[in-house]
């Protein structure tokens, strides 16, 4: 119990200045309503049937561990294909991938393992389209942010881009619906089409998943659609693709967080996007996140103790080929060696 009385104090005061602070910025979005008609901000929720036809659904999860002289990663990437209706009888099963390595330190190194990992959710993506034909295929994360990503100067980012396009390419070419679910959006793009629409201005701090949930005044819910402004270029290999991604939020079950939803804008599937994966959120209680997505984001989990369990292993088998290289590069860092 040590500090506990500095502790009590210092609650004590918080408690109160954050309720003075931030209270107001909620009832003012919540005045707004009277601003907007609810059909201009909410759009009617279509029931969904069954899931039909051969669905994927791709995740990735990564590991980065610190060393004196080097990075340490281990990223991994799961497909799911579920197959309902007359393809029923061939199942489900996995698509995978994971690799590990070292990386140079630089100020952009966990940037750039994130970009790895994507790089190799777009090679199982792509796997998942040319070996079993998806009807329609769910990536985690919004495609608006995937294409929209700040260019770094590395061949992370390359990697990065070619892959991205050769998936757009490829689904666009298979008539492969694409989706992009993001599970806990901080966008404020839906702010700001409402202010283009309806001349109000929102608080700057809050993001569309805090202004919805305060003016849908609960329940579940789907926004209207709508298509953020940017254009995004692809020209990779010679061939060019202009597209932009209609988006739409959707809060598939009461206690849950919005999730947004978005397509490319050669597909017009952004209403059946949103149904299905409102269906597949049944039974998800307070989380809302479509159950196979779940699944690959277990597959594609990295476990802490499964990177100690690799970082050791390597160290290991260096220490016994190259004592010097072991010492002197792979040492974990005086933080890591740290008396519990």
């Amino acid at each position: 119990m040590r500090h506990l009385s500095l502790w009590l104090d210092r609650y004590s005061s918080r408690r109160s200045q954050i309720l003075d602070s931030w209270s107001g910025f909620a009832r003012a979005v919540d005045e707004m309503r009277l601003k907007m008609p609810r059909e201009r901000v909410f759009s009617k929720l279509e029931s969904s049937t069954e899931p039909a036809g051969r669905l994927a659904f791709v995740d990735g999860g990564e590991g980065l561990r610190e060393l004196v002289g080097l990075g340490m990663y281990f990223i991994r990437a799961s497909g799911l294909v579920l197959s309902h209706g007359e393809d029923s009888h061939q199942g489900e099963l996995f698509v995978r991938d994971l690799d590990m390595n070292v990386i140079d330190y630089d100020d952009h190194v966990k940037e750039r393992v994130e970009l790895l990992r994507d790089s190799m959710e777009y090679d199982v993506a792509i796997r998942c389209v040319e070996e079993h034909s998806p009807r329609m295929l769910f990536l985690d994360g919004s495609l608006y942010v995937k294409a929209k990503r700040k260019p770094l100067e590395c061949m992370e980012y390359e990697l990065y881009r070619k892959r991205f396009a050769r998936l757009m390419r490829l689904c666009k070419r298979k008539h492969v619906k694409l989706v992009g679910v993001s599970e806990d959006s901080r966008s404020r793009l839906f702010a700001h089409h409402l202010t283009s629409e309806h001349k109000v201005r929102f608080p700057k701090h809050m993001t569309d998943s805090t202004i919805l949930r305060i003016l849908s005044g609960g329940g579940g819910y789907r926004s209207v659609g709508f298509t953020p402004e940017s254009r995004f270029e692809v020209d990779d290999a010679g061939e060019g693709m202009v597209f932009r991604f209609p988006t739409a939020y959707l809060q598939p079950t009461e206690l849950s967080n919005p999730l947004r939803i978005d397509v490319p804008d050669w597909d017009s599937s952004l209403d059946e996007a949103v149904s299905l994966t409102a269906a597949l959120c049944r039974g998800s209680g307070t989380y809302g996140y479509p159950l196979p997505m779940y699944l690959a984001h277990l597959d594609a989990h990295i476990p802490p103790h499964q990177m100690d369990w690799t970082v050791t292993q390597m160290v290991s088998y260096l220490s016994k080929h190259d004592p010097l290289l072991a010492n002197g590069v792979f040492r974990k860092t005086r933080r890591d060696s740290r008396p519990k």
